[in-house]
């Protein structure tokens, strides 16, 4: 079972969907996090550009997200992860039909909406070692969202797999509200409620 979750820089994806993951027996992979780490680990031999679009919140090149998103999804599927929620994907739409190809169509894809004033004033509040949540760098990725995302979204309501959440509250009311958008969800042949860890 695969989830894409979209939305605004601060606009709540990782908070919530670590909460989603805890409670309802996903494994979370944040985009953002997992490329973070990639650097880390094998910066010595990954290419210049990509070691660039890291570190600068920059878009990568479809074929090396799908490769390392494929490696991510099939490391968690070989240790019995089989139900995972991707955070952050897809950014821009010609990514969607490539990585898919890779990693397959998602079950359901939620887009957390979130004023832009309201997600910068989040994203500008917290103090995450490794990030770069600078005004500037918030204003560029805003930008590239509110460009970007239009598609996305006409994309997956298209294929009635979109679930829109407001996110603009504090988190145990934005967590309420994602709830009562999944209460009527049926995932396979079994309600998404049913997946709550007891």
């Amino acid at each position: 079972m695969l989830l894409f979750v979209i939305g605004a820089p601060g606009s709540g994806k990782g908070t919530l969907c670590s909460k989603l993951a805890k409670e309802y027996k996903f494994h979370h992979v944040s985009v953002g996090d997992t490329l973070r780490q990639f650097v880390k680990e094998l910066g010595e031999v990954l290419d210049k550009k990509i070691l660039e679009c890291v570190k600068n919140q920059e878009l990568l090149p479809v074929e090396a997200l799908g490769t390392i998103l494929k490696y991510e999804v099939e490391r968690l599927k070989r240790t019995g992860h089989n139900d995972v929620i991707i955070d952050g994907f897809p950014r821009r739409l010609d990514q969607v039909a490539r990585v898919e190809e890779m990693i397959g169509k998602p079950d359901l894809v939620l887009f957390f909406n979130c004023p832009k004033g309201k997600a910068k004033q989040r994203l500008l509040a917290r103090n995450i070692s490794g990030r770069n949540d600078r005004e500037e760098v918030f204003e560029k990725r805003y930008q590239e969202f509110a460009m970007l995302n239009g598609e996305i979204v006409a994309e997956y309501r298209r294929r009635r797999i979109l679930r829109e959440v407001d996110t603009s509250y504090e988190t145990p009311t934005s967590w309420t509200g994602l709830l009562i958008t999944l209460m009527d969800e049926r995932l396979g042949n079994k309600s998404f409620f049913s997946r709550r860890v007891n």
